[in-house]
């Protein structure tokens, strides 16, 4: 058996051409909004990059 996942409403002001974009990208996989920014938020949260790619994202960024 699974354990609930406890969810919280929450409320957020964003830019009008941000939210769009949301939207668009949320169709294009035919998702809801909710969850496609909750997927976009577990994803920037949850998965760092490991000591690798920050290297090659420091790099890549020296480089300019």
């Amino acid at each position: 058996m699974e354990a609930t996942i406890v969810r919280q409403p929450a409320s957020f002001r964003l830019r009008a051409d941000l939210l769009e974009g949301l939207k668009r990208n949320a169709a294009r996989e035919n998702r809801s909004l909710n969850n496609y920014v909750e997927s976009v938020l577990l994803d920037v949260v949850y998965n760092e990059p490991n000591e690798v790619t920050k290297a090659a994202i420091e790099e890549a960024v020296n480089r300019k």
